[in-house]
């Protein structure tokens, strides 16, 4: 199993967003034209938008001057805030193996993967906790 291809649209759309109306070209950003630029689709794209709108990251507004924008500074957005607004809690490793024989090593073993593979995700985690949606942004504007 792997993460869906949602998450890293996310964080484009998130950059997307947050670059449009820092730039002042929206005070919130069509979604519309968010699908069209990005090129995902307008159900994906309301499907990633919910989320992150569920998980508090951006707000929305109806109207002819509607569409989305960050509810928070982008310093205060992290990847894995966007991470798990998409992902929620699935595990990136699925661990039961469901082994047949019995006994101390075959118990080990699965322990063994199981805390390998944990531990994987957690240092995954941890990294996208250290990086912010400004960050990304001040990668993006180097002139």
């Amino acid at each position: 199993m792997s993460y869906s291809l949602g998450f890293s649209q996310a964080i484009a759309a998130t950059i997307y967003i947050a670059d449009k109306v820092e730039q002042g070209y929206f005070e919130f950003t069509p979604t519309a034209q968010l699908a069209q630029n990005l090129n995902i689709p307008r159900p994906t794209v309301a499907k990633i938008l919910q989320s992150l709108n569920y998980a508090g990251i951006i707000e929305t507004r109806e109207g002819a001057k509607g569409g989305v924008r960050l509810a928070k500074p982008a310093d205060q957005v992290t990847v894995l805030d966007i991470f798990m607004a998409i992902e929620r809690e699935r595990p990136l490793f699925q661990t039961r193996l469901n082994i047949q024989v019995t006994g101390k090593k075959p118990t080990l073993v699965q322990e063994s993967i199981s805390t390998l593979l944990s531990d994987a995700e957690i240092a995954m985690k941890n990294s996208l906790k250290q990086t912010t949606i400004a960050d990304l942004m001040a990668a993006i504007n180097i002139e």
